[in-house]
């Protein structure tokens, strides 16, 4: 049994922040610093370089689209909105041709809750997970997990948030179909009992990104499925993280062969450029004039770059690329786990690539400090792995590097890891 709070923040978590790294060059999964350092990126910058970074196909589009038009006012048409929309359509799940553009994430999960909210205006509600992430805007960090110190509260929309399965840290050491199941009851439970009105749509992650990389049993998917649509609900999948071949698949949606009414996109869409969005069912009812309108939400440049980079993705097969780095990833880490007490549980799929650390494997305690030692010495070897959370929360170490990482470098990084680890057991000891 474990019933660790891992969103308490203590002063064993807290320890001086990195120094930061001035960044002035990027080319595929590689950048380099003001010193000419060279690094391994295995957070693809926020893990937004799907296809690797400053790929001359994206660049050339930008460039082209700056010399004909860099800003269009969202009330009227482009040819690089025309162009995005008809690949997007291309690579969505059947039935989800309605889509809006922003520039950020976040911005875009605002905009699936205002389409959920049009489509039911009687509704009062919205659910979110535990641990979920949404953005840090006003209204998506109010849907994201707990904030230590939120100072925002008082303004903040109010949401309900429902436990989620967690296979890794089940409640009272309860089979991980077990909790599943307990999880979609306390859920329906919600819906009928736990709030005051009608619950406009449920939003949730395939895969929670910063709450813990944590996957679901695939029955919890079908399951949150078959609730919403007994209860006319909006099922939201927030696809930030792991659209575009993440997760060795165009979408989630496509992997747990789930389809939502709303997809919310961002980070690898836009080849390094600000993009992101939504696609929706085509029956539901889109916004009127007025109700959804961004000066820069139609901004051509980005457009164009997401374009360009959506082909690449699709004529470089980097899904496939990204399933095959994944499987070899994973196989190193469960090598790795043999040796390593530190790694309590390996994650995937495709490049969706994490390790949890623990400091006991019995206990599972979150081994936070040691978490932050890896991203310590991962920079002193140049290599830049991705860490769960802020504020010293997390206890994650994340290796999700562009899709068409080179194999030689993906294995360089492993290698690295593999040595980080092992100091750092030793200095334990």
């Amino acid at each position: 049994m474990n019933t660790m709070n891992t969103n308490t923040l203590s002063n064993e978590a807290i320890v001086a922040p990195a120094k930061k790294i001035n960044l002035v060059k990027a080319r595929g999964s590689l950048v380099w610093d003001d010193t000419g350092k060279e690094y391994i990126d295995c957070t693809a910058q926020a893990w937004s370089n799907n296809l690797g970074a400053n790929d001359p196909r994206v660049v050339e589009a930008a460039i082209a689209q700056l010399r004909d038009m860099t800003h269009i006012r969202p009330n009227f048409g482009s040819a690089a909105h025309t162009r995005l929309v008809s690949k997007l359509r291309e690579v969505s799940p059947a039935s989800l041709n309605q889509m809006g553009f922003a520039l950020h994430g976040s911005l875009a999960g605002e905009m699936a809750m205002k389409l959920a909210f049009k489509n039911n205006p009687k509704a009062q509600n919205l659910i979110v997970l535990q641990d979920g992430y949404h953005g840090r805007s006003l209204a998506t960090l109010g849907a994201s997990w707990p904030h230590p110190n939120n100072p925002f509260l008082p303004i903040q929309p109010r949401f309900t948030r429902v436990p989620h399965p967690y296979p890794y840290r089940t409640r009272m050491g309860m089979d991980p179909e077990a909790e599943s199941q307990l999880c979609l009851a306390l859920l329906e439970e919600t819906i009928l009992k736990g709030v005051d009105g009608a619950v406009a749509a449920i939003m949730m992650e395939p895969i929670q990104g910063n709450g813990g990389h944590i996957e679901f049993p695939r029955s919890y998917y079908k399951g949150v499925r078959d609730i919403c649509d007994r209860h006319g609900i909006l099922m939201i999948f927030d696809e930030v993280q792991t659209g575009f071949g993440r997760m060795g698949t165009m979408w989630a949606a496509d992997y747990y062969d789930i389809v939502p009414d709303i997809i919310v996109f961002g980070k690898g869409v836009g080849g390094g450029f600000p993009l992101a969005g939504i696609l929706a069912r085509d029956d539901l009812k889109w916004f009127d004039e007025g109700e959804e309108a961004l000066t820069f939400g139609h901004f051509p440049v980005s457009l164009a770059a997401g374009h360009a980079t959506v082909e690449a993705i699709v004529a470089d097969g980097l899904c496939e690329k990204a399933r095959l780095s994944g499987e070899y990833a994973t196989e190193r880490l469960l090598e790795m786990r043999q040796r390593h007490p530190l790694i309590g549980d390996v994650r995937c799929p495709g490049l969706m690539v994490s390790v949890e650390l623990v400091k006991d494997r019995t206990t599972k305690e979150p081994a936070r400090r040691e978490s932050q030692e890896v991203y310590r010495l991962g920079v002193e070897r140049g290599v830049l792995f991705g860490e769960s959370r802020y504020a010293g929360l997390g206890n994650l170490i994340k290796v999700k590097p562009p899709l068409d990482i080179e194999r030689a470098q993906l294995s360089r990084a492993l290698d690295v890891l593999d040595e980080i680890i092992g100091i750092i057991e030793e200095q334990r000891a």
